[in-house]
């Protein structure tokens, strides 16, 4: 007998006996072995003559993206099932992994491994069993054919704006919804601009405007779908094109197409001559470029732009709740043109001392929260630690399930950011995160390259994290070399007292569910 074999076609499902495990995707994987004659495919050279193994892959990944089952032998079984539905196949042997399963001592991997082949009937049975099984249904089992690949990751560019109302609020807040979009990930925020309204009545409001990076499984037209939903949620109306808005949301690039779609064209038609656009998009990114017959560096796109004196800069810092732009003096969008990097001429919040040349080093910042809403809590928070001016995000662990005997449980994640901001500086921007989000989750610093102190508001590293597990386990899944005062974490985890009340929930949590 011939065989074709898979493995390790993985995919994100809801599935195990636990109640999160119901609700949180994790990462599974499978491996299968088709048993068939390939003598005629040998011959013939036809695809009708084998099995087209993509459509196997696709047939697994169905299993695991669909409907949730609480054991993983049921997952192998419904598998095995639809790929013996695949003639010519006559047996399978079928092994599907949970590499994450939430078990509280260390292990390599948890798999469940089986042998079928097809019955009279149609049925996937073990081997021993097809001459017994029962043959009173002579229907094959319908398995639903699978069409769609698993979609893959895009990039795109969005532009924000807005004139009506707390526009800086509103536009916070669509950061975070836009982030909370299924499958979906800001991976950039640009400083805020305000703009004069050119083109509308006299009197209308000044803009503010910002631009946002993002990488999201959505095609392009279903992105601008949710934008749109985002967009009336905040009382958008369409009525007039030229009106003053609450909030305005463009897809400015969609991983570089040129398109002349009548519903969406890309890239923005006229982004290449809105200094709005441009000034933030090239704050945000120095070497960005635009796609398109009228393309090119935005940076050289906005030299050029006739309305670009007419941009002026808000502030750096506007992702953090209750700072007033209207308590900063505005800066010409020119100043956001120099090349030292993203923010270039921006100005710095008094609270943040300015340095010539500021050190940038790695720093842990750890997130605990029992709030029932956690996992958004924390990707709202890692937005806006990205966002403040010197921090870029490096590193996102996995999310971890923490049991308390003597209060409600909690969950955990770890991440890695690259700051120029000094350790007393960094601790205070994480407590107004703190204070945005009213309390509802915990940031601390753990520890930062080159930092000892021993000062009441500011201890690095931080002395309990070493007794922890749920730092610890967070940090070394995301870092298995991390180290703390000088001792692998790895050790420190094993010696935590409270090792076993810590459980991993998802490697893939910081993508919002689709």
């Amino acid at each position: 007998m011939d065989i074709i074999r898979l493995t390790g076609v993985h995919a994100n499902g809801t599935h195990g006996v636990l109640p999160f495990e119901h609700e949180r995707a994790q990462t599974f994987s499978a491996d299968a072995t088709l048993y068939l004659d390939l003598a005629a495919a040998g011959r013939t050279d036809a695809l009708a003559d084998t099995v087209d193994y993509g459509r196997a892959a696709k047939e697994i990944v169905a299993v695991i993206e669909g409907p949730h089952v609480d054991l993983i032998e049921r997952m192998a079984q419904l598998i095995a099932d639809r790929l013996l539905a695949m003639k010519p196949v006559v047996k399978v042997d079928v092994t599907v992994h949970k590499p994450h399963a939430p078990i509280t001592v260390p292990f390599g991997d948890v798999s469940v491994s089986i042998t079928r082949v097809r019955d009279e009937a149609g049925w996937g049975v073990p081997a021993g069993d097809a001459a017994e099984s029962p043959a009173a249904t002579s229907v094959v089992p319908v398995v639903p054919a699978v069409t769609d690949a698993p979609a893959r990751m895009h990039k795109a560019v969005v532009a924000l704006g807005g004139n009506i109302g707390e526009v800086d609020a509103t536009l916070r807040a669509a950061v975070r919804e836009i982030d909370g979009l299924p499958g979906t990930q800001v991976t950039g925020i640009s400083p805020l601009f305000r703009t004069a309204a050119w083109g509308m009545a006299d009197g209308a409001p000044d803009f503010l405007n910002a631009v946002v990076e993002l990488e999201t499984t959505m095609g392009p037209h279903a992105l601008l779908a949710a934008l749109q939903g985002i967009e009336a949620d905040h009382g958008r109306t369409r009525e007039h094109h030229w009106d003053s808005r609450p909030l305005d949301l463009d897809i400015i690039d969609f991983d570089g197409i040129t398109s002349a779609d009548e519903d969406l064209a890309l890239p923005h038609p006229r982004a290449w001559q809105r200094a709005f656009v441009l000034a933030p998009w090239h704050a945000l990114d120095p070497n960005a470029r635009l796609a398109g017959a009228h393309g090119g560096l935005v940076h050289d796109l906005l030299a050029a732009a006739p309305d670009r004196d007419a941009v002026k800069l808000v502030a750096d810092d506007w992702m953090l709740a209750g700072r007033s732009d209207g308590d900063r003096e505005p800066s010409p969008a020119s100043d956001a043109m120099g090349d030292s990097g993203a923010g270039a001429g921006t100005s710095r919040p008094s609270s943040m001392p300015s340095s010539p040349e500021p050190v940038s080093r790695w720093a842990v910042i750890s997130m605990d929260s029992t709030s029932t809403d956690a996992e958004r809590l924390f990707r709202e928070a890692i937005v806006t630690i990205d966002g403040i001016p010197g921090n870029q995000v490096e590193g996102i662990s996995p999310l971890y399930h923490v049991a308390h005997f003597d209060g409600p449980d909690a969950m955990s994640a770890v991440i890695r950011v690259e700051t120029k901001l000094p350790a007393a500086d960094l601790i205070a921007v994480l407590g107004t995160v703190e204070s945005a989000q009213e309390g509802l989750l915990d940031l601390d610093l753990v520890d930062m390259e080159g930092v000892v102190a021993d000062e009441p508001d500011c201890r690095v590293p931080w002395p309990s994290a070493r007794s922890h597990a749920s730092v610890l386990a967070p940090w070394l899944d995301m870092d298995p070399n991390a180290a703390l005062g000088g001792d692998p974490v790895s050790f420190l985890l094993a010696m935590a007292p409270d090792a076993a009340q810590v459980g991993l929930l998802s490697d893939n949590w910081i993508l919002a569910p689709r």
